[in-house]
């Protein structure tokens, strides 16, 4: 538990080396969510830096409102931690929407970004009413979900709350990108190579946002995940072992005993 000023954050730090922070996805909760087989692989090489968003988990405090808490707590989190500067960052799913945030806040704090599959920024395709019905109805069916109760109640509801500020959060991150541009460091965006159920405008737009979130550097890249959905930690794991291997300038991992 680190104090990062009015509450204590949960972080876990595993192995030796450059560092690199692991930002989770919409449930906040980072430490043993991005899976053994991944983390360990990746300590063998570098430091490893998970931790559980403010008000999530077994972290203290409230849940942030706005993407720009998240990263400020973030960068709390790390200066506590002492850890060496600059770093890489990997940010999954909604987390890549806070390491964008936090790479155009604090540039000299980035040396690399590694994006899984991450959340478009910007506005959707389709009509204002059904984005808008969208984004008021899926939080409020996971909080319906959470009242049954059952051992994830709690996720469920932290997630909802992450999911009832996503339009504003994805808009946020937009301006950013538009006001500061992110830093000119090696960008790999990885994205998903299965999405069987995505309406084809969603997928265009999804795709189009990754091809401009890797063109903001010169130094960016797209990679597929060929053999993966969204769960690309779980189901393409040495992708990203792979992407964080080029970022920092490292000689590329052995694949073995990784999924194949």
């Amino acid at each position: 538990m680190i104090d990062v000023g009015d509450h204590a954050l949960c972080a876990q730090v595993r192995g030796k080396g450059p560092t690199v922070v692991l930002e989770c996805g919409g449930s906040g909760q980072g430490v043993g969510t991005w899976g053994e087989e991944l983390e360990l692989a990746l300590a063998e090489r570098v430091t490893v830096v998970t931790y559980d968003r403010a008000g999530v988990g077994r972290s203290g405090g409230s849940q942030a409102r706005t993407v720009t808490e998240m990263a400020e707590d973030l960068r709390r989190l790390l200066r506590a931690l002492h850890l060496e500067l600059p770093m890489v960052f990997v940010g999954w799913s909604y987390g890549g929407l806070v390491t964008q945030l936090y790479a155009a806040r604090y540039p000299s704090d980035v040396a690399g970004l590694v994006f899984v599959d991450p959340t478009a920024s910007g506005t959707p395709p389709g009509s204002a009413l059904v984005r808008d019905l969208s984004f008021l109805l899926a939080p409020r069916l996971l909080r319906l979900r959470a009242m049954f109760g059952g051992t994830n109640a709690r996720s469920l509801r932290e997630l909802a709350d992450t999911l009832a500020g996503m339009q504003n959060a994805m808009n946020e991150v937009a301006q950013a990108r538009q006001e500061s541009g992110l830093p000119p460091v090696p960008i790999r965006v990885i994205t998903a190579g299965k999405r069987p159920r995505m309406p084809k405008a969603h997928l265009e737009h999804l795709n189009a946002d990754h091809r401009a979130l890797a063109s903001q550097s010169p130094h960016g890249q797209v990679m597929i995940a060929e053999r993966a959905g969204h769960q690309i930690p779980f189901e393409q794991p040495e992708i990203i072992i792979q992407a964080v291997d080029e970022v920092l300038g490292l000689p590329p991992t052995s694949q073995e005993g990784m999924n194949e």
